[in-house]
């Protein structure tokens, strides 16, 4: 299985000042939550428009999200061009998580 060739259009963009400023704001908005599962942690936030597709958008609080690093991951997959997750192997990953020691909230 080979994978798709992908360059990340963000790049410039998530490296510079103003985005860490942004990125902030973005996390504080969503309570430091993925918005699609509610998972804490370490958390992305995504161009809800990509901004390969929508440049003018890239500092657009309203086109950004706090997405947990699975949910970040599956997105990704999808708009790179990638099949979905098998079932069969959604559930197998649903039941490992399941299997995983939970945190207490801080």
């Amino acid at each position: 299985m080979g994978l798709k060739e992908y360059r990340r259009h963000s790049a410039h963009i998530t490296r510079s000042r103003r985005w860490k400023g942004l990125r902030l704001v973005a996390l504080r908005r969503d309570g430091f939550r993925c918005v699609r599962c509610g998972a804490s942690g370490r958390l992305e936030v995504d161009h809800i428009a990509p901004v390969r597709d929508a440049p003018e958008r890239a500092y657009d609080l309203a086109n950004l999200q706090s997405l947990c690093t699975s949910c970040h991951t599956r997105k990704t997959r999808l708009e790179c061009g990638h099949d979905p997750l098998h079932p069969e192997r959604q559930k197998w990953r649903a039941a490992v998580k399941d299997l995983m020691p939970r945190r207490k909230p801080q």
